[in-house]
Formats: structure tokens, sequence, C-alpha cells
């Protein structure tokens, strides 16, 4: 089912939110260097597939069991499957270019931005991404805007001061009720991988 969207590239950009050399190149760096595999029954095309229409549109288990004519159970391992190389894929790329801090960016010295600026490497904040949740467990999703929401904390690389916009550490999965600096001080203790600046170095 796949390939038959394949020669539709905008159907295919509907179906799975990007243009078929970016699914080919995304599903060749997956099967070479995180592990992602083909089965007797599911390839990896149809696995990535499967992921990538699941979580790029409301869709449910169900809908995507019937269409792509898999088993509920399939197409939940295929999803964990796409989802641990996803993962892996992840850590080598959401990560300081600078592990150090010791470039600045020449937009910063810009003397439009240098007094504002001076010292600055990127960008920290939350945001919220709206999610189905039990009812018994909704007041805990409840977010300050009204709708129940995860809690996602970003901190983007000169997010706002520059043009790279590079994500250097995610970390997801907090209810919507939780506030942005309890999300921060638990991601300071509790994630070897947070980029912390050296001092005179600030977000």
């Amino acid at each position: 089912r796949v390939m038959e969207c394949y020669g539709r590239p905008q159907y295919f950009y509907k179906m799975f939110r990007m243009s078929t050399d970016v699914f080919m190149a995304l599903h060749d760096l997956l099967v070479s260097t995180y592990g992602l595999t083909s089965t007797t029954n599911v390839s990896s095309i149809e696995s990535l597939a499967m992921f990538l229409w699941i979580v790029g549109g409301p869709q449910s288990f169900a809908q995507v069991e019937n269409r792509f004519v898999r088993s509920l159970w399939t197409v939940h391992t295929k999803l964990q499957e796409v989802l641990l190389c996803l993962r892996k894929l992840a850590k080598d790329i959401i990560k300081p270019t600078d592990p150090t801090f010791s470039y600045e960016h020449e937009r910063i010295k810009d003397e439009r931005f240098w007094l504002h600026f001076k010292g600055a490497i990127g960008a920290i904040d939350g945001s919220h991404v709206p999610v189905s949740v039990p009812a018994d467990d909704s007041v805990n999703h409840r977010c300050r805007h009204g709708f129940t929401s995860q809690n996602v904390l970003a901190i983007c690389v000169l997010a706002i001061c520059d043009v790279d916009m590079r994500f250097t550490f995610v970390v997801a999965g907090w209810p919507g009720c939780a506030h942005d600096t309890r999300i921060l001080n638990h991601a300071l203790s509790h994630f070897s991988s947070f980029p912390v600046p050296p001092k005179g170095i600030t977000y």
C-alpha cells in the first residue's frame, strides 16, 4: 500500500508528512545505521510508513490496522520497533554542534543584538502539545490553555537570536499541569545529556 502512494507525490506527502525522497533517505538511514529490519510479513518500508501515518495525524491503531491490513499486535510491534530506532537517531542529532560552547554566532556579534544577547547560546522554553488521555487522567493533563496536553520542554540552540534553529535537548512526557520550572529542574538533575553552559554563558 505504501508503494501505491509512491507514484503520487502530493498524496504521499499528505499521507506521511514528507516527500518520497526524504522518506527513502530516512528509511535507508534507519536500516543501515539504527537497526530497522524487515520481517517475513512486514517490510521495513511498511513499518516506517505505519509509524509516520499514525504519528502524523489523529489516526488510531484501529485505523492503521484497517488501512494497512495488519493486526493490532503487528501495528503496535512495528510502531515500537521504529520508535526505538528513531530514539537512537535522536541521540545522535539532538545535541549541541559545539559542546564546549566556544563558538559565538556571527548574528549575535551584530551591534544590534550584542547588547541584549552577549553570552547567549540559545533559548529554552516549554510548549504544550494536545493529546488524548483517559477521562480519569484528564485533570493532570489540563494545561493553563484549557486543553489536555503533555508539556514538552525544548532547548533550542539560538532559537530566537540565530537562524540555525537547531534542537540540542528535548524531554517529553510530563502532564500539562506541570510547570516549566519543575520540568527544567528535573531535566538538570536527571539527564547527563543536558547541555549545561559554562559560567558566563546563558540561555
